[in-house]
C-alpha cells in the first residue's frame, strides 16, 4: 500500500508543477513513509519511462536536428553540475524543514509565469536560453522546487509558447530522471520495483493533464494550493 501511494504521489507530483520530491517528504514526515533519496530516485525512473512515451514523437524529431540535440545537453549541464560535485549536499538539504520556504517559491514562478504569453517555438531556443532553463532545472533538486514547474515557468518568461515550454521541459528532464534511478537502482528494493510500476502508470496520466492545463494558461491555480501546502507544511511539524 505504502508503495502504491507513493508511487501514485509520485506520477502524479512530478509532471504537474507541485514538486514530487517536496510531496514524498511531506509523506514521510506526516505518515512515517519510506522518503530517503536513493527510494524516490527509483520513483523517478517509473517517471523517466512516462515521459519518454509522452515525448516519443517529438523527441524523435528533436534527434534529426542537432542544434536542438545541443541546446537539450547544455540545458543539461547544470543538473549534472549538482549531482556531480554536490550529491552529499543535495542528501542534507533533502528534508522537511525546507518545504514551507521552497513550497512558496514555486507558487510565487507560477504564478509570475502565468502572466505571459510567448511566442517563440523551441526551434529558437539559444544558448542562452538553454542555460538559463538548466539553471531552473538544477535548483529544483531542492524538495518543493518544482522541476516541470520551475523549468516551464522559465521557459514561459523567456518568450517561448505554452506547449513548447513543457515539450522542452520534459525532453531535458529524460537523462536526469534516467541517470538518477539508474544510479541508486540497487539500494531501492522490490517495493521500490512497485513504485516504479505505479509512477510510471500514474505519470503518464498526469502528463496528458498537465498539457490540456498548460496550453490553457491555468498555472496559477497550482500556485494558489502550493501557497496552501506551504501554510499546512509550516504548522505541521
Amino acid at each position: 500500500m505504502e508503495a502504491f501511494i507513493q508511487g501514485l504521489v509520485q506520477g502524479l507530483t512530478e509532471f504537474l508543477p507541485v514538486s514530487s520530491s517536496g510531496h514524498l517528504v511531506f509523506l514521510s514526515k506526516v505518515f512515517g513513509f519510506r522518503g530517503d533519496l536513493s527510494y524516490v530516485a527509483m520513483l523517478h525512473l517509473g517517471t523517466f519511462f512516462a515521459v519518454f512515451i509522452f515525448t516519443f514523437k517529438k523527441l524523435m524529431y528533436v534527434l534529426k536536428r542537432w542544434k536542438l540535440i545541443v541546446m537539450l545537453m547544455i540545458s543539461t549541464i547544470p543538473a549534472a553540475i549538482v549531482g556531480v560535485f554536490f550529491e552529499n549536499y543535495v542528501e542534507e538539504v533533502f528534508s522537511y524543514s525546507v518545504l514551507p520556504l521552497s513550497f512558496s517559491l514555486t507558487a510565487v514562478f507560477l504564478l509570475f509565469a502565468s502572466v505571459f504569453n510567448g511566442k517563440k517555438a523551441m526551434d529558437d531556443m539559444t544558448w542562452w536560453d538553454a542555460l538559463i532553463i538548466g539553471i531552473a532545472q538544477a535548483i529544483a533538486v531542492i524538495p518543493g522546487l518544482s522541476r516541470s514547474g520551475l523549468t516551464i515557468a522559465a521557459a514561459i518568461i523567456i518568450g517561448y509558447r505554452r506547449e513548447d515550454a513543457l515539450y522542452y521541459s520534459f525532453l531535458m528532464s529524460l537523462p536526469v530522471t534516467f541517470g538518477a534511478g539508474v544510479l541508486n537502482f540497487e539500494g531501492a528494493g522490490a517495493s521500490g520495483l512497485v513504485g516504479l510500476l505505479f509512477s510510471f502508470i500514474f505519470g503518464l496520466l498526469a502528463l496528458f493533464l498537465l498539457k490540456k492545463i498548460v496550453i490553457m494558461n491555468k498555472f496559477h491555480l497550482f500556485g494558489y494550493y502550493l501557497l496552501v501546502i506551504a501554510m499546512i507544511s509550516y504548522f505541521v511539524r
